[in-house]
């Protein structure tokens, strides 16, 4: 386990959830599974979770790393509250170690080695309706790992009419699992790959609490959920592994939950990998549809994989470029043409975000807390 730095130490302290105490001044941390046993002045496998004086403490709490405007087709999700804007942060550390990792200069820090400032929940909630975005994302590292902080903002968000939105690699435990989403509105959920193989070497975990967590969503939440494959050349890229992946959505979560296949670039521990070629996710979409799956996305690539299409008469209700709504053809959630609803949860489209929105979002913030990573 990592040595807490004397830095780390003053930061503010807020007790953590989900431990217990153990010998020796040691404490056993439940979030994850990885069930870290963390000794005095160490920090868990995430760094942010750290052991001081026999007490967890979540070093992560109200200090996010990094705090940004998005549209909320970036997240990917694609069926909540299209078009609109979504107040997106992340602070320090991850419980996975994912050699693809795309936000490791965040991911893979202490809390002492990133950028932040103090921004309570309340002010999180404040900044998002001060830039007129309806959502909360928690992203860029994994939220689960500051789920304290996560519950808060939800608390006061709710207060607020404020949607929140999980992010996530799914990695939790079932101790922790309803604390954090019963108090959340949409997730997306990164399934890797679908081998044991992928996520123990590539991802340093197992994929088999990925898969609970998923069924946990569908079977036992209200939570609006999507779900990423990222495809990495050579690692995750076979027909079968991703015809696998789909017919197992299929038969454990039913044809209506989206699944986008996303493109890989290189970057952190795999650049000698090369960039997804579009034919590959071309191959998987249409594989994933033959399967039976009604709803299903390309992502980091131009395409018309984009687009929400009727299941049924194959109109196409929702037009996208890249991660900008260019036409909402949906009528109260149902398709102008033949009627059917489609699964989601919808609102008016707002338009997408401009330039001139992102401007006054990093204003506000820099203004109150300094510059962030906007």
């Amino acid at each position: 386990m990592p040595h807490l730095k004397t830095s780390q130490k003053i930061a503010a302290l807020h007790e953590a959830r989900w431990w217990e105490s153990e010998p020796n001044n040691k404490v056993h941390c439940y979030l994850c599974p990885r069930h870290c046993h963390i000794g005095e002045d160490q920090a868990g496998f995430c760094f942010i979770r750290a052991n001081e004086g026999g007490k967890l403490y979540s070093l992560g709490y109200a200090h996010p790393a990094a705090m940004q405007i998005d549209p909320i087709e970036k997240k990917p999700l694609n069926h909540f509250l299209p078009g609109t804007c979504v107040f997106s942060m992340g602070t320090a550390g991850c419980n996975m170690g994912c050699f693809f990792c795309q936000n490791w200069d965040i991911s893979k820090s202490r809390a002492d080695q990133v950028r932040s400032l103090y921004v309570p929940p309340e002010d999180v909630v404040q900044l998002a309706i001060n830039n007129n975005c309806p959502s909360i994302a928690f992203t860029y590292n994994e939220p689960t790992i500051w789920g304290e902080y996560v519950i808060d903002i939800c608390h006061a968000a709710k207060e607020k009419n404020i949607k929140t939105v999980m992010v996530s690699n799914g990695y939790i435990t079932r101790e922790a699992f309803h604390d954090i989403y019963d108090h959340i509105n949409a997730a997306n959920i990164d399934l890797k790959a679908f081998t044991e193989n992928f996520y123990g070497r590539i991802t340093l975990t197992q994929l088999q609490p990925i898969l609970e967590t998923l069924q946990w969503l569908k079977n036992e939440t209200n939570v609006w959920f999507e779900i990423t494959n990222l495809i990495i050349p050579t690692l995750n890229d076979s027909p079968s592994e991703t015809r696998a992946l789909a017919d197992w959505v299929l038969e454990h979560l039913g044809p209506d939950v989206p699944l986008h296949f996303t493109a890989f670039h290189p970057d952190f521990k795999l650049r000698d990998k090369p960039s997804t070629p579009p034919e590959t996710l071309h191959a998987a979409r249409a594989s994933a549809l033959e399967a039976g799956l009604h709803y299903v996305y390309e992502g980091n690539i131009r395409s018309d994989g984009a687009h929400t299409s009727c299941p049924s008469c194959k109109t196409v209700l929702i037009r996208r470029s890249w991660h900008d709504v260019e036409r909402n053809d949906l009528k109260n959630g149902c398709c102008p043409n033949c009627g059917l609803e489609i699964p989601g949860r919808w609102t008016n489209w707002r338009g997408r975000v401009t330039d001139e929105l992102s401007r006054k979002a990093e204003a506000v913030v820099a203004g109150r807390y300094g510059h962030l990573n906007l």
